[in-house]
């Protein structure tokens, strides 16, 4: 494989990889009739915590903290989470999920599962994905 071709073939991986994951998401929107997966995201990441930062969000729901603070602020005023000083380091502000949230949560999780979306995850389609990120995370680029 040449150099053109071999550059050719990394565009298209990108561009697989990164409509795969915006297919997704649009699938989980569409069967939660929600505008976006992101709240479903944010309310699977905060539900397992003892409480996360917005850093510690932005890692866990892949976007970008402008998005997550207005995702956060408007998941607020519907009562699907919460903001609490950290008793610990209190320069840092840590969510929670209300019990709203929490309730919200397991009626989206019923809905994906009872629509089969999750029968993806359990493919060997995602295994084989898992293994090519973790293979793209540990290649180091050559030095220019």
């Amino acid at each position: 494989m040449d150099d053109s071709t071999a550059l050719a073939a990394l565009d298209d991986l990108a561009r697989l990889v990164r409509r795969a994951s915006q297919e997704l998401d649009r699938a989980i929107a569409t069967c939660l009739g929600e505008s976006s997966a992101a709240r479903w995201h944010v309310l699977t990441a905060v539900a397992g915590a003892e409480g996360l930062s917005m850093s510690q969000l932005v890692d866990a729901t892949l976007l970008n903290a402008a998005t997550l603070t207005r995702l956060i602020d408007a998941m607020i005023a519907d009562n699907l989470v919460l903001r609490k000083v950290d008793e610990t380091d209190r320069r840092r502000v840590l969510v929670f999920p209300t019990r709203r949230g929490l309730l919200t949560r397991k009626v989206m999780d019923q809905t994906l599962t009872a629509s089969g979306l999750t029968e993806i995850a359990n493919s060997t389609s995602t295994k084989t994905l898992a293994t090519l990120v973790d293979r793209i995370a540990s290649t180091e680029p050559a030095p220019l």
